[in-house]
Formats: structure tokens, C-alpha cells, sequence
């Protein structure tokens, strides 16, 4: 099996990367694409990109890795992730035929999806036909996820040092040398419900603990 990911530095994707490393046998390739907006977003994704992959090659195992961009800074409108994501998969399951002498197809494209990430269905079926009508060479792979679960145990899979490199904030601040969370956006909400449900988690585990040693026959 060749499996694509189409990956964003995110918690969703790096979840999916760490899944496809550990749990398949997979010839894993990884592509990420530098969505520039007037928001800035694509710089602090790029550098949690670079940190992960380095840090998945050198613990899990070696994988391919690719970029390309799409530019829309002049842009008011930002357009669907997803649907990008569908578009550059064609051109890069058509490169991967013609590498390979169209001998080789990739057989899956994978995106990280949250199980509380609610996205309309018909959007998945729209960026499955933006990679089957841009795959112009070979045969296009079928959109593949993960069975969906929940963020906070997205992020219990992930070592910590691997969750600390991601990136969510759609809207960062103090660009372009500082990159910092805007704490506003969607994405930054998101994360501080994490932070809050780790934080009882602890606390559920430390209070168990300390009735345990308190009453030992219990």
C-alpha cells in the first residue's frame, strides 16, 4: 500500500502521520502545502512541518517528503483546506506515476480529521474530484481517514515533545521572526480546551492517588 498524507503541522494531521508510521507497513508519503494568506499562518506551519518530519524520521521511520504552494495573499477569500488538499493531490499522484514509468500508482490520500471536527460530507466528495480530475497521469488515489476520534485523545497519542512542535492558530501574531498563537481564532479555542481537560485529568489522577495512599485497604 502507498499511502499520501496531506499534511498541515497540525495536531489532526501529525496524529495521522504517527498512526501511518506506527500502526502500517505503508510506503508513507507525506506532502505538505504552504497555503499563503494575508494571515500569515503558512509561516509558523512551515517550521512546526520541518520539526515534525525530522523528529518522525528519526524516532518512527523514513518516509518521503514534499511541498508545494498555492498563493492567495491578495486575497480576501481563503478557500477550503480540503479542497486544496484534493487539487495538489492530483499533481502529486501524477508525478508519482510518471516517476515510477507508470508502473507505480499511490493507492490512498489521507487528511487528519477530528471526531469534533464536523465538516459538510459533500466537501469530501468535492476534493476527491479535484484530485481525480487533476490527476492526469496514473490512477488517482481514494480519500482515506482514519476512523475519527476525538482531539484530546488525538493528542494522548502523541509523545508530548511531538505535540509541543504542532501548530493551530489560523491568525498568529508577531510574524514574521516570533511567531505567537493569537489566542482568538477557532483553532487557538480549540487547543485551550485541551490545555483545560489535560489540566483535570491531572488533577482526577493526582486527587485517585492521593486517596489510595491515604487508605490503602480500600
Amino acid at each position: 500500500m502507498i499511502s499520501l498524507l496531506m499534511f498541515s503541522g497540525g495536531i489532526d494531521s501529525t496524529y495521522a502521520l504517527a498512526k501511518l508510521l506506527r500502526e502500517t507497513e505503508d510506503e508513507v508519503l507525506v506532502h505538505h502545502i504552504h497555503l499563503l494568506t494575508n494571515t500569515g499562518r503558512h509561516i509558523p506551519e512551515a517550521r512546526s512541518c520541518k520539526q515534525i518530519v525530522d523528529y518522525c524520521r528519526r524516532t518512527m521511520r523514513p518516509f518521503f517528503y514534499s511541498e508545494s504552494a498555492i498563493d492567495h495573499r491578495r486575497f480576501m477569500a481563503h478557500g477550503f483546506d480540503l479542497i486544496a488538499a484534493g487539487f495538489e493531490t492530483g499533481m502529486v499522484a501524477s508525478s508519482y506515476a510518471l516517476a515510477s514509468g507508470l508502473q507505480k500508482n499511490i493507492d490512498r490520500w489521507i487528511v487528519g480529521i477530528a471526531g469534533d471536527d464536523v465538516l459538510p460530507e459533500k466537501r469530501f466528495k468535492h476534493a476527491q474530484l479535484c484530485c481525480e480530475f487533476n490527476c492526469s497521469q496514473g490512477r488517482p488515489p481514494q480519500l482515506f481517514m482514519f476512523p475519527f476520534v476525538d482531539v484530546v485523545e488525538q493528542v494522548n497519542y502523541l509523545p508530548e515533545k511531538l505535540y509541543r512542535m504542532t501548530w493551530s492558530c489560523r491568525q498568529p501574531a508577531g510574524l514574521p521572526d516570533n511567531p505567537v498563537p493569537c489566542g482568538r481564532c477557532k483553532a487557538c479555542k480549540r487547543r485551550e480546551k485541551i490545555a483545560l481537560t489535560a489540566k483535570t485529568s491531572q488533577r482526577r489522577k493526582e486527587s485517585r492517588n492521593n486517596v489510595e495512599a491515604a487508605y490503602p485497604d480500600v
